[in-house]
C-alpha cells in the first residue's frame, strides 16, 4: 500500500469555493430592493466548478427571497425562499456543463458575485449565508510572483 501526500492545494478536490455571511442584509424599508451582497474574482490560473449554491436565511420577516450566483453577468444558480419561518435553508444542485460529471465552469478571471431581492417592503432580511461549493482546476502556471 502506498501513500499519497499533498502539500498545497488539491485541485479537482470539492471545497467551498466562495462564501459571505452577512449580519442585515436589507432593513425591510422601502418598496424592496435587488442587489449585489458580495463579488469575487476567480484567480488567474484556476478555473471553478460550481457543483451546489447554498443559501440559509435566519430572520422570519421577509416571505419572498430570491438569491443568485452570477458569473459575469451570466446567472449560474438561483434560489427562492417563500417560507416565513426563521433559520430556512436550501441548495440548488448546479447543472454541469457538457462533458463534466459535476460542475459549471467559471473561467479564470471571472467576476462571481452573490445577489438577492426582496420582492417588496417586507421585514428585514438578517443573518443571511452564501455559500458556493465546487472544486478548482489548473489551467496555467502564468501567476504573477
Amino acid at each position: 500500500m502506498g501513500w499519497t501526500r499533498f502539500s498545497g492545494p488539491v485541485y479537482g478536490a470539492k471545497q467551498t469555493l466562495f462564501s459571505g455571511c452577512f449580519p442585515t442584509l436589507s432593513s425591510g424599508s422601502g418598496n424592496g430592493i435587488s442587489t449585489i451582497a458580495a463579488a469575487t474574482i476567480v484567480p488567474v490560473g484556476e478555473d471553478w466548478y460550481a457543483t451546489e449554491f447554498q443559501i440559509h436565511r435566519g430572520s422570519t420577516g421577509s416571505s419572498v427571497n430570491a438569491f443568485w450566483v452570477n458569473d459575469d453577468a451570466t446567472n449560474v444558480s438561483s434560489v427562492t425562499m417563500t417560507s416565513t419561518g426563521a433559520n430556512v435553508n436550501s441548495i440548488s444542485i448546479i447543472t454541469p456543463d457538457g462533458g463534466e460529471k459535476e460542475g459549471k465552469r467559471m473561467a479564470s478571471g471571472s467576476t462571481i458575485t452573490f445577489n438577492y431581492s426582496n420582492s417588496s417592503a417586507q421585514g428585514g432580511l438578517v443573518n443571511v449565508n452564501f455559500q458556493l461549493s465546487g472544486y478548482r482546476r489548473f489551467v496555467t502556471s502564468s501567476r504573477a510572483e
